[in-house]
């Protein structure tokens, strides 16, 4: 036999529904449900159901009800003694009581994060939500828990809605979360979820009146925005490609404006700049044949004007397109050229050394890289090259097995980018470090994963989406979590292709194709193996090394890379929690 106090106070007898009749009758099971297993007094019946009324009749009443619910719930269910009455159930035979166990199962702490059984286990959860507890009952103790469910079906819903954004998942994002937001519009957090879950999806255009809704919603119930839902706003709505055109259109609209010199600070260098920027917020958005085209346009237009400094620096970005694209070779005879241009004019570039050392590196040519990075000479001048060696840094260590140097070199880019007047990148550094750590074997990585996930998609930074995606897999491969990293690879791979990122492209379908390996459909793991290999010809990319993974709990990666680093793990003294 099972109870139903969610949605409707019914009990069930093989499966058959028979809902309980009266208030009175509804109102003593579910004091009892509350109580269940304990003794509850009859006293305490007596004041919950007629509170200030205990006399001969009332308790009379009392045992006319307790026998009227007996023969309901049939023989040996309700049991008395000198203590009182208790219902002889376990909690798993009441609705009630299975979801909230389900339910802090799957929000608990021991529950992996970033993991596709426990989006599972999330999903079951809610599904064993049945309605309003305890509907048309009012008695001592039931609000609260009708308060306490309420809030873990809520909370329930938000960490699955989280872990579809990060999956990549958005339309399923987006439908759990506009129903939530509809029911409880005051709910900011959720609110906040669901414009990052229009942005996943493409509908940018639905964000403005996605606030106004939001914001009118708060006014009504008399509640102010809060800062992150207003900085939400101001992040998504932002839309610096537009606010260019804009600018383009009234000083520059023919794009035939000659500059008068290389200094940014001329009038004359105003379309140029803007150019520029576009060209990297086109290159953000997955956009690189508008982003290449543009550049190679400024390359020539300041090439004939002498411009050798200039032309030595839009090469220089040209080269951060292609290194997008995987399109390494191409991007070294760039830097070859610009490094030629640089020798002519200042000749002390470092940064061209540093950049040629990044792309050797993803080359897997580590001698090479290493003796560019040293042509660079010690980190020093502006901050922004200073991150940069150190990401540079970071990458080569970790490509040479000195995980632990990696990770240090990882946070000292960050902790330097995030100094004030420090114009870096932060999202690639924030990939670094959460690769780094996953190489080191610590799950902290999972958390920085996340952060770089929601800062990508925040910022429609769609290439570094899916290099996340991608990297993201080898880490639950590594973790010994081969369904959640299929769905991270499925992700990637999409990304990629629609950006036309080649190399992010070669590397999801080829953990794709080691995560179904692990899980025996070898037709498709062959499938995806093929389809990553024409990915790294498309681009004459070397094929990488597949991931073997560990135990589930990463100890034994752990146990291995710590003997190859010979050293403490590094930790961050001030980690970003996503």
């Amino acid at each position: 036999m099972e109870l139903r106090v969610m949605g409707r106070v019914e009990i069930l007898h093989d499966g058959v529904a028979r809902g309980v009749q009266g208030r009175t009758q509804r109102a003593l099971l579910s004091l009892l449900v509350l109580r269940l297993r304990a003794w509850t007094p009859a006293s305490l019946i007596v004041e919950a159901l007629w509170p200030g009324e205990w006399s001969e009749r009332v308790a009379t009443r009392m045992h006319v009800q307790i026998h009227r619910l007996r023969k309901q719930l049939g023989n040996g269910i309700l049991l008395s003694s000198p203590n009182g009455y208790r219902l002889d159930l376990s909690q798993h035979s009441v609705d009630a009581w299975r979801f909230e166990h389900s339910a802090r199962t799957a929000l608990g702490d021991d529950m992996p994060d970033h993991d596709l059984e426990t989006l599972r286990c999330l999903e079951a959860a809610a599904d064993q939500w049945g309605g309003e507890p305890f509907p048309d009952v009012d008695l001592p103790g039931t609000a609260d828990w009708q308060s306490e469910l309420r809030d873990l079906h809520t909370r329930i819903r938000e960490r699955c809605a989280e872990f579809h954004l990060e999956f990549g998942e958005g339309d399923a994002a987006l439908k759990l979360l506009t129903r939530l937001t509809h029911e409880h519009p005051e709910n900011e957090h959720a609110q906040v979820l669901r414009v990052s879950a229009l942005q996943q999806t493409g509908q940018e255009t639905e964000l403005p009146g996605a606030f106004d809704e939001v914001h009118r919603s708060l006014e009504e119930l008399g509640v102010d925005p809060s800062p992150d839902l207003l900085h939400t706003q101001r992040t998504l709505v932002h839309n610096r490609e537009e606010e260019i055109r804009s600018d383009l259109a009234v000083i520059d609209p023919a794009g035939d404006l000659t500059p008068g010199t290389e200094d940014e600070a001329d009038p004359t260098m105003r379309g140029s700049v803007l150019r520029r920027e576009l060209a990297y917020i086109l290159m953000a958005k997955g956009r690189h044949s508008e982003a290449l085209s543009l550049l190679e346009r400024l390359e020539a237009l300041h090439s004939g004007l002498g411009h050798e400094n200039l032309c030595a620096i839009l090469l220089r970005d040209m080269v951060a397109v292609m290194a997008l694209t995987g399109d390494l070779r191409r991007a070294l005879r760039l830097l070859g050229e610009a490094s030629r241009l640089d020798q002519r004019t200042t000749g002390t570039d470092a940064t061209l050394h540093i950049i040629r050392a990044l792309v050797l590196t993803h080359m897997s040519r580590l001698r090479r890289a290493e003796d560019a990075l040293a042509a660079a000479g010690e980190p020093s001048g502006p901050k922004a090259r200073q991150v940069m060696w150190w990401r540079t840094r970071s990458q080569i260590d970790r490509r040479t097995g000195r995980h632990h140097d990696a990770v240090t070199g990882a946070l000292t880019a960050w902790n330097m980018a995030r100094e004030d007047a420090v114009e870096a990148d932060v999202g690639p550094i924030l990939l670094d470090i959460a690769c780094s750590m996953r190489d080191v074997g610590d799950a902290e990585c999972f958390d920085w994963y996340r952060t770089v996930l929601r800062f990508a998609h925040e910022d429609m930074r769609f290439p570094l989406a899916a290099s996340a995606h991608a990297s993201m897999a080898k880490a639950q491969l590594l973790w010994g979590r081969p369904k959640t990293a299929i769905v991270h690879s499925r992700a990637g791979l999409e990304l990629a292709r629609w950006s036309g990122c080649w190399l992010f492209a070669g590397k999801a379908a080829a953990r794709l194709a080691e995560a179904e390996e692990q899980m025996g459909d070898t037709s498709s793991a062959l499938r995806h193996r093929q389809e990553a290999q024409s990915f790294y010809r498309r681009i004459d990319f070397p094929t990488p090394s597949p991931v073997h993974s560990g135990p589930g709990d990463g100890t034994g990666l752990r146990a291995k890379q710590a003997a190859q680093d010979g050293s403490q793990r590094t930790h961050s003294p001030d980690r970003m929690r996503s």
